[in-house]
């Protein structure tokens, strides 16, 4: 049977899954996310390698949660036939070896013939080029390879929705490079860490992150944070950012805050990152 999993713990996000998620911002009760692992993908890894395998499933799955976004789990065709035909999930992910061989496209295609535009991203063991090209002409819309990179993942699952137009009432997250910054619940995480953050130094967080790449001068940081009208000789500022980078930065290789001599400060995401820039 399939079965709601959103995290790490089957044993209590079954009952936690859907009072979390309802709570989001903007999220409907109907955005679902299904996904197929399949057996023999399954069965193929033993060991250290299986437990990999799983770990970054874990990941990921907590990835979705944090975007507001259930997840249902099958793990063969027939359960997700079951699945398919109970609700129509904004997106579908599966895991497959060979995707080109997978018998579950002649599924999608007859759901796609009767009119439901269920989008398709595959995650692979195998690798990019051929392997790729066929998972499209299959009908696949997204490829990935493992090992997955957790904040590109939810940027690309994120643009598949929105391009499809499959996500109806976008939340207000802010995602950086692994940084999500959710103002509905004021919660901070970076990299599948929860971050504490004191009020004001979420709202000089999310300031940054609104102006991603842009130079804040300290005079603006005052005015919009702290609602200063004039220019105000303290260093409060500073004091902020210096709290903020031992909690966001500090023990990362990519620095996300920068400072801006004689300026103030910026947010840049590491160059060449695909996940840099996107608001959910």
């Amino acid at each position: 049977m399939a079965f709601l999993l959103c995290g790490k713990s089957k044993a209590i996000l079954q009952r936690q899954c859907r009072c979390k998620a309802d709570l989001m911002r903007g999220i409907t009760v109907n955005e679902t996310i299904a996904w197929f692992v399949s057996g023999q993908t399954a069965g193929a890894l033993k060991g250290i390698e299986a437990g990999r395998d799983k770990e970054e499933r874990m990941n990921l799955l907590q990835a979705l949660q944090d975007l507001g976004l259930h997840t249902a789990i099958s793990e063969d065709l027939e359960d997700l036939r079951l699945l398919l035909s109970r609700e129509e999930p904004v997106l579908l992910i599966a895991e497959l070896d060979y995707a080109a061989e997978w018998t579950g496209w002649r599924l999608i295609s007859d759901l796609r013939d009767q009119g439901k535009r269920i989008p398709v991203m595959v995650i692979s063991n195998g690798a990019y080029g051929e392997a790729a090209v066929a998972a499209f002409k299959a009908g696949g819309n997204e490829y990935m390879v493992k090992p997955v990179h957790t904040g590109e993942f939810m940027c690309r699952v994120d643009n598949i929705i929105r391009l499809t137009g499959r996500r109806r009432d976008p939340s207000s997250l802010l995602v950086v490079d692994g940084l999500i910054l959710d103002p509905a619940r004021r919660m901070v995480r970076r990299d599948g860490m929860d971050l504490k953050m004191t009020p004001k130094e979420f709202d000089l967080l999310y300031y940054l992150a609104e102006n991603l790449g842009e130079v804040c001068p300290r005079d603006e940081i005052l005015q919009q944070v702290w609602g200063y009208h004039f220019h105000a000789d303290t260093n409060v500022v500073d004091v902020y950012i210096r709290h903020i980078r031992l909690k966001v930065d500090k023990g990362h290789k990519n620095k996300l805050i920068h400072t801006v001599r004689g300026t103030g400060y910026v947010m840049r995401a590491p160059e060449g990152a695909p996940h840099a820039d996107t608001i959910l």
